[in-house]
């Protein structure tokens, strides 16, 4: 090998070494082994069915709009795979997605619009990194801005089977410091709710923040959360994701 090979072999090595893992989308599969093996059993018994042909291209680039949410060093260290699917049912129940400690499931379903694809996998994933950097998370804060004597009703998977998750916004419950009736199932579900809606750039969420300020108390220790995870989340950040039309 001559010198000047030597040479652009050592330093081109290290780039190719850092180079930044993206996550894989996959949208052609949904046999029982896109879960993880801990999964496969008879309680937990998850099941999907496949997307058809013509739908995969538009499921492909939702979520690659999706991710252009968050910086790529965040992605390569938490998140892997992304699966979408038609359908989608684990522990009885079927539901728009479910997420394990490195994988998103997402339901792309013709009842759903490009919105509600999109909130499900920023739900999903908040769901990770809410699990991944928990000690980022002020709990203590969380808890004093819900109702004194307040208890989350239990799961998600609890409140599905119940018929109490709807993710409707419902203005009845922003007094205390909820959007909707899923985010009263437990902690994860309600960090969901609002973690959400700010990558969505919520016209509601936004709405609530300015007039209840409980909502603004949570939504402010999401942003917190996220921001310690990746100096890219700011306050800022989050107000650009807003409609033009809704920018102040």
């Amino acid at each position: 090998m001559n010198a000047i090979l030597l040479f652009i072999t050592l330093v081109a090595a290290p780039f190719a070494l850092g180079q930044i893992s993206q996550p894989e989308i996959i949208v052609d599969q949904a046999d029982s082994h896109i879960f993880p093996a801990v999964w496969r059993n008879s309680k937990t018994a998850p099941s999907a069915v496949p997307l058809s042909g013509p739908d995969q291209p538009q499921a492909r680039a939702l979520v690659e709009e999706a991710l252009s949410h968050y910086p790529a060093e965040v992605l390569s260290t938490s998140l892997k795979k992304v699966y979408v699917v038609a359908a989608l049912k684990y522990r009885g129940v079927s539901t728009g997605g479910t997420n394990s400690r490195s994988i998103v499931y997402v339901v792309s379903h013709p009842k759903y619009t490009a919105a509600q694809i999109e909130r499900i996998f920023h739900a999903e994933y908040s769901s990770i990194l809410f699990r991944n950097h928990h000690s980022q998370f002020d709990l203590i804060a969380w808890q004093a801005i819900n109702p004194p004597g307040f208890a989350y009703r239990g799961s998600g998977v609890a409140a599905i089977k119940n018929k109490q998750a709807s993710v409707r916004i419902k203005e009845d419950v922003h007094t205390d410091g909820f959007l909707h009736e899923y985010g009263l199932a437990s902690i994860e579900e309600d960090f969901n709710s609002y973690a959400a809606l700010l990558f969505m750039g919520d016209r509601a969420l936004w709405s609530a923040i300015e007039t209840h300020p409980k909502v603004k108390a949570k939504a402010d220790l999401v942003i917190a959360f996220y921001h310690k995870i990746h100096p890219t989340f700011t306050l800022a950040y989050f107000h650009a994701l807003r409609p033009a039309s809704a920018t102040p």
